[in-house]
């Protein structure tokens, strides 16, 4: 389940929580206060390495155009 971001504004705490992605954008209830809270947006993170993959120099040439001349 991911872990998404909400902001109290009545008391001026953020929070996380722990939510299915059905629930994602349904209001949150602060456990400070106990009012709706505002969710955040907020950057995705992983624990899986990445690797960016540059494309190879064939794929920058042009395309020839081969002409049948009759």
């Amino acid at each position: 389940m991911p872990i998404y971001e909400y902001y109290c504004q009545k008391c001026n705490k953020e929070f996380e929580l722990r939510r299915a992605i059905s629930m994602a954008d349904s209001h949150a209830l602060c456990p400070v206060c106990g009012s709706e809270s505002q969710k955040l947006v907020s950057a995705f993170a992983s624990k899986v390495g990445f690797r960016l993959k540059t494309p190879s120099k064939r794929a920058f040439r042009k395309h020839e155009n081969k002409v049948n001349i009759k």
